[in-house]
């Protein structure tokens, strides 16, 4: 049975790995359990190490110990390989880590170009591939003397930040202060990128790779919120293979190939532009957002567990869509939380699979600004394609009626 040392891996990684065979020594930092999960951290990692066969905790921000964590874990289990498939904030090291072990699943620099959207620009820009115009900025006030080489709006964004934060569509440079404030939020200064600001209809292309050849799982239409922040309110799973969709998922493949990707997932954001299909960004690994949960339901196909089996070696066995998947997030005023209705009538609709809300009267619903502050989702099943979909998480939208009051109490915490 296979060793597998693994960064970050969730609950639902562990058991798909062991399913495929794979015995699991997991390695979380607290402090990142407790951003992803709130209150529930401490249960959380209590419930990984009661699953995995090898559990340790470490501070991710102190490297030295980050890295000596891998290397314990290696020698105490004789782990074939490391593997990150988490935030990418904390993917780097383990990467290099597991390169100088030779228990690497992929190089560091095909990761950090997938990874580090100033070096995948970068290599697309070299490469003759996607053009997009761009320039680089070390910290913020350094953006408005770029802006003259660019037609507004532009798009301004973090290089090394993931889940939308930080990511703003700049129309006036008097705005500039406001946008650093956020980055300064998000404890982020600098890299920056501002870049042409794409218009169309956006993708991602969900992918698994095995040994260096790419599958396409396939493409899901991005919804996005409004501008200036580019927070998706909802995906849809199940595209129809179209000459369009055909363009955007070889443009991935060409991306995967071009950074020498050799196994697991990769999720590549695409916008359809009246000049063909551009990349926005990818990451190395599988699509947030519960897209591996709308992939089962429209396709039958398990992405947790498949890409456990690529990295056995064993390609995905693919089916065409049934149905179209569709998660819905919720966006409410945001204030005091005083009461709250329609919950139960919108769990009892049949098309209704998963419906989170996970607020209390007396939270604080936030401004909606990334993906980690959106007020909930719904996942929708069963639809016979995106129009259906689409009317119905409006009804579920519909049901749910918030009231909210202005402010936040004194040191009130914003629920997660």
């Amino acid at each position: 049975m296979p060793n597998l040392a693994m960064v970050m891996p969730y609950k639902a990684y562990i058991r798909k790995a062991q399913a495929e065979g794979f015995r699991i020594s997991a390695i979380w930092d607290p402090a990142e359990a407790e951003r992803l999960f709130g209150a529930q951290a401490a249960r959380y990692l209590q419930d990984v190490e009661a699953l995995a066969d090898g559990f340790r905790l470490v501070d991710f921000t102190d490297r030295a110990a980050y890295a000596e964590a891998i290397r314990a874990a290696v020698r105490e289990t004789g782990a074939d390989y490391v593997w990150h498939v988490g935030s990418e904030e904390s993917m780097m090291l383990a990467y290099e880590v597991a390169d100088e072990l030779g228990k690497a699943v992929n190089s560091p620099r095909s990761v950090a170009l997938l990874n580090d959207k100033l070096a995948m620009r970068t290599l697309l820009r070299d490469k003759g591939i996607s053009s997009v115009r761009f320039a680089t900025a070390e910290r913020w006030p350094d953006v408005a003397a770029l802006l003259a080489d660019f037609t507004l709006p532009v798009v301004v964004k973090p290089a090394t930040l993931s889940a939308s934060r930080g990511t703003y569509l700049l129309t006036d440079p008097a705005d500039l202060p406001a946008w650093g404030e956020m980055l300064a939020a998000h404890h982020y200064d600098g890299p920056l990128l501002v870049e042409e600001y794409l218009r169309g209809p956006e993708f991602s292309v969900e992918t698994l790779t095995v040994r260096g050849e790419h599958h396409v799982i396939g493409v899901t239409r991005k919804l996005l919120g409004p501008l200036p922040h580019f927070v998706e309110r909802g995906h849809l799973f199940g595209a129809p293979d179209t000459a369009e969709t055909r363009q955007v998922a070889a443009l991935a493949v060409e991306l995967l190939d071009a950074v020498g990707y050799q196994c697991g997932p990769a999720h590549t954001e695409i916008i359809l532009t009246a000049d063909g299909p551009r990349i926005v960004e990818s990451q190395a690994r599988l699509g947030g957002d519960k897209i591996p949960d709308i992939i089962q339901i429209a396709q039958g196909f398990d992405i947790k567990r498949a890409m456990f089996a690529a990295l056995a070696g064993r390609a995905p066995r693919l089916c065409p869509a049934e149905s179209v998947g569709h998660i819905a997030y919720l966006s409410f005023p945001s204030g005091i939380l005083r009461s709250v209705s329609g919950l139960d009538e919108a769990c009892g609709l049949d098309f209704v699979d998963t419906l989170n809300f996970p607020f209390s009267v007396g939270d604080v619903l936030p401004e909606t600004v990334s993906s980690k502050t959106r007020h909930g989702f719904v996942i929708l099943t069963g639809s016979d394609d995106a129009a259906q979909a689409l009317a119905r998480a409006d009804r579920v939208r519909e049901l749910i009626t918030v009231e909210v009051a202005a402010g936040t109490p004194a040191g009130e915490v914003v629920a997660r």
